[in-house]
């Protein structure tokens, strides 16, 4: 494989997965839950939470194939499963200017404990590392060919990092992005993060149905 295929994989598992993670719709989240915090404790909570995001993702993907062999799950029911969850969030996205994010409880009347540790729970999981981050991530494990089984993964665990590292510096960066765009900016961007997810999605319901087309065509 060349360096050039190697991007250009690289930059396909970004586009896939930067969408539905969409960093942007953490920030009011994040921003609710630390607000009472240090400045320094804030970045303790943003690294944390992308740590423990990667991590969550890219266990899903190393023992993913182990999941669907154990409860005898086709990789064509992963993909089209992954295309509808994602489909779903996608559209929502679209229509409501919100995604699974926005479901999680962050009313700053309710945090009592400045120093109760967030980075976990809601950050890392659901909102960074949600179900459908997750079943994007498993989509392309599904994907991957035998014969490049451990090219293919590297390559999947290094979009995962790029992603999480954009959304490190989303959330770094909260305060600065949270007034520079605005209520009505960040519902903007959510929109359009939602259709390249549609995209994806789409993509995704396609290559497995077609797959499911070619197991029965030859039984």
């Amino acid at each position: 494989m060349s360096i050039l295929e190697f991007i250009k994989y690289v930059s396909l598992v970004v586009i896939g997965l930067l969408p539905i993670m969409n960093p942007l719709t953490t920030i009011p989240l994040y921003m609710a839950l630390t607000q009472r915090m240090t400045a320094q404790t804030r970045q303790t909570h943003a690294r944390k939470a992308c740590i423990y995001a990667f991590c969550i993702l890219a266990s899903f993907l190393l023992l993913g194939n182990g999941i669907i062999k154990l409860f005898g799950i086709s990789m064509p029911g992963i993909r089209v499963a992954g295309g509808v969850i994602i489909l779903i969030l996608a559209l929502r996205m679209i229509f409501s200017g919100l995604d699974s994010s926005s479901s999680v409880d962050s009313d700053p009347d309710d945090i009592k404990h400045a120093n109760l540790d967030y980075s976990f729970s809601p950050l890392a999981m659901p909102s960074l590392a949600g179900p459908g981050s997750i079943a994007v991530v498993m989509s392309f494990g599904s994907q991957i060919p035998g014969e490049v089984s451990i090219t293919g993964h590297i390559i999947v665990i290094i979009g995962i990092a790029i992603t999480i590292g954009v959304a490190y510096l989303a959330l770094s960066s909260a305060t600065y992005i949270e007034k520079l765009l605005g209520e009505h900016g960040l519902q903007a961007i959510t929109k359009i993060m939602g259709f390249l997810l549609t995209c994806v999605a789409v993509q995704f319901l396609a290559s497995g149905i077609h797959d499911f087309y070619l197991e029965f065509s030859a039984t």
